[in-house]
């Protein structure tokens, strides 16, 4: 059972009636999103296990992973999706599927293994936006902010932002919302101290906190995280001004 990109469904995948897509559309291309902010992709070669997963925070996430995340799963692949909750108070998504796992690393060209300084938005994206920004960018855009942005009010200021290990998705993000019309404020090659690795590592921030700018992301890209609609909602309509 073949698709386009010449990947085969085994005998658990075909039980499990998963469906793999055969053409890019938005709610592919948010789980892309959401797995470039939440995700991991890896494979054991002892065991020929392939692995899909999604960690956000017990507390926060679990809403959007409930109601969001796993309705996109279904839609995208005809997979009933579940989730479980760990000790560590993270909430985390895994599916074991070969043909999954095949598919998000040769037609989303997302990576196996460590992601976190090499990620990128995929060219099968990139490749919508030949003339405006797409659908597909936007909702792509959408999993990233909805997994790995925070949004934070300091002294009447309001800002979306985020630190990522990798440069490259700084870059690709400041190009695509100047496309849009923002104006995002970047900053690369930060050095800081991981007190975990107890090493001294480089990151990079993007940053929007122009008022016109935040109306502009609600508007054109928008959130499906309640945990982020919410807090946008109670400082977009507290007493302070947001400046």
């Amino acid at each position: 059972m073949k698709n386009k990109y010449d990947l085969i469904l085994n005998k658990s995948d075909i039980r499990k009636q998963i469906i793999l897509p055969t053409t890019l559309f938005p709610q592919l291309a948010e789980i892309c999103g959401i797995h470039i902010g939440d995700g991991h992709l890896g494979f054991r070669p002892n065991k020929s296990e392939y692995l899909i997963q999604c960690t956000g925070n017990l507390k926060d996430d679990k809403p959007y992973y409930d109601e969001h995340i796993k309705k996109l799963w279904k839609e995208t692949f005809n997979l009933n999706v579940k989730f479980r909750e760990r000790k560590d108070n993270t909430y985390e998504l895994r599916i074991y599927s070969k043909s999954i796992a095949l598919f998000f690393n040769k037609f989303l060209e997302l990576p196996f293994g460590k992601k976190s300084r090499t990620i990128s938005i995929p060219n099968v994206i990139k490749e919508t936006c030949k003339r405006n920004v797409s659908k597909e960018m936007v909702s792509c855009i959408r999993g990233i902010i909805d997994t790995d942005f925070y949004l934070v009010k300091d002294r009447n200021y309001l800002e979306l932002g985020a630190w990522f290990a990798s440069r490259d998705l700084i870059i690709d993000l400041q190009q695509y919302l100047e496309r849009m019309g923002f104006q995002p404020k970047v900053r690369l090659d930060v050095t800081y101290y991981n007190s975990s690795s107890k090493k001294y590592l480089i990151r990079h921030q993007l940053r929007i906190r122009k008022k016109e700018d935040l109306k502009r992301w609600f508007d054109l890209i928008g959130t499906n995280n309640p945990k982020i609609y919410k807090r946008y909602q109670e400082f977009t309509t507290s007493s302070a001004p947001v400046v």
